[in-house]
Order: C-alpha cells, then structure tokens, then sequence
C-alpha cells in the first residue's frame, strides 16, 4: 500500500491518494505465467488511535497483471483531520486484502494427480486423491484409524469417503497437509463440518482470520462467525460501521443470531446512535 498527496491548484481541500500495489517477488517470478493475474478487493483504514470507531475507511476492488501492478483505492480528506489521527506526527493506516482470484501464479499440491509419494488413494465417487498416509495420519487421528485398515481396489489402497464434496473435499486435504488454501464464503461451512468430521485442529483460526479480512460480504462473514461461535470476527468487523444503514446492511441476517452475537450489535447501536 502507498499513500501521496493530492495535488489540486483549484481547491483548499488537502487531500491524500491511497493506492494498493500487487507485485510478484523476484524468486515467483520464473515459476509463474506470463499472463497472471490477480484480483482482490481492499480495505483501507485510516486509524483514529482515540477512538477506532472514528477511523477513515476507503474501500475498492482491482485487477492486478504484470503490465498493472497499482490500483486507487480512494482519497481521503485530510483538511481538518484531528490530532486523534496522529502519532508522533504520523499516520497510520491498516490494511485488509480479500483475493477473489488468482491465476497463473505458482500452484499449489494437486492431489488428483499420483505422485511418488502417495500410497494411498481417497475416493469421492469418481473423483481420486492421492495421499501420504504417514503425513496425513499424524493430521487426523481419524484418517489415522481409516489408513490403517486395509482398503479396497486392486493394491488393497482405496478408501471412500462419502456424504463430501469433492472440490471442497480436496481443499480440505491441502489444508490437512500444509499447503497454502484459497476458500471462498461458500465453502466455509462444508469444511466446517470436515474438520469437526475429520478432527483437524486449526481450521477455525484459519477461517476467522479470512472473515476478518473478506470485504466481498459482510452479512456472509457475520452469519458464518455467529453459528460457528467467532465473536472476535464479529467485534472487528463492526468497528468500521458507523451509520445505521451500514448497520442494517451488515446485520440484514440477524434475526437468527445468537444472544450474544445480538449484545454486540446492540452495545455498537448504542455508540452509533
């Protein structure tokens, strides 16, 4: 992210320029396409260190390629800004990325392809992932006892796993393993109940951290946080909304909220009214 000031010869107005850059380090460079591109949404806070409620967000999308590495977020007017904005006679800003999309950069593990290491196959209809057993066991205590027992097929290797997804399904064995995952709002409540199904410890951090920072919906990410019990998501996600409207948009969903997803949005009521 990076911050200029506005020139304007025709106005008083002191304004700032706030723009998002989206580059590949020099060591992805070689292993990615030549046309890759990314697209992301952002969100950018300048903060009030008095009073958070107070900040100055400026929001906005883009599409990052080699040939456009830089978006605008936005401006903000910096006129009459308070002292409560300034640190030692700075600025801060905090930032959140939401990416949509990205193709063309360095894959990540495909599990429907066999590799050398894999011994051992989970079926899902027709749908084949190729695993490790030791790797995946010392994951799950449950895919432990499952891999343990011999399987079915021609070399004795293949497990169904039914009732699952498959798409969602193999995301969830990335995640089981370490590697790097992108999930969208939709997928959330599948791998949910996979990683309860399954026993994977980790899924619920993972899964708050990317509600705090998806800007694409934010009555989704608040349904989502208050079934599965994510405050946290939900105390971070109102410190931006500061009007009514906001409100109702954000909450559109909140007559099914627990009670105490409900004292929240009350006590933020309170403030904003």
């Amino acid at each position: 992210m990076g911050v200029t000031k506005k020139e304007n010869e025709n106005s008083e107005k002191e304004e700032i320029e706030i723009y998002v850059k989206c580059h590949l380090e020099d060591h992805m460079e070689s292993s990615a396409e030549e046309k890759w591109h990314v697209e992301a949404d952002h969100v950018v806070r300048l903060v009030n260190h008095k009073d958070k409620n107070k900040n100055i967000c400026v929001r906005g999308s883009g599409t990052f390629n080699k040939e456009k590495e830089q978006a605008v977020a936005g401006t903000i007017d910096i006129t009459d800004l308070s002292e409560d904005f300034l640190r030692n006679d700075e600025l801060t800003f905090d930032v959140e990325i939401g990416v949509k999309s990205a193709e063309g950069l360095v894959k990540t593990a495909d599990f429907s392809v066999k590799t050398p290491d894999a011994n051992a196959v989970l079926t899902v209809g027709k749908d084949k992932f190729y695993v490790d057993k030791e790797v995946l066991s010392k994951k799950s205590s449950v895919f432990k006892e499952m891999l343990s027992k011999e399987g079915v097929g021609k070399a004795k290797n293949e497990y169904p796993v039914e009732d699952v997804d498959p798409t969602v399904f193999h995301t969830f064995i990335k995640f089981s393993t370490d590697y790097p995952v992108q999930f969208s709002l939709e997928q959330i409540e599948e791998l949910f109940k996979m990683a309860d199904r399954f026993k994977i410890d980790g899924f619920k951090e993972k899964c708050k951290d990317f509600l705090i920072n998806s800007v694409v919906d934010d009555a989704m990410a608040l349904k989502l946080a208050d079934k599965f019990g994510m405050q946290e998501v939900i105390v971070e996600k109102l410190k931006p909304l500061n009007t009514i409207p906001e409100l109702k948009k954000a909450f559109k969903f909140y007559r099914r909220f627990s009670d105490e997803s409900m004292r929240l949005l009350l006590k933020k009521l309170i403030e904003v009214v």
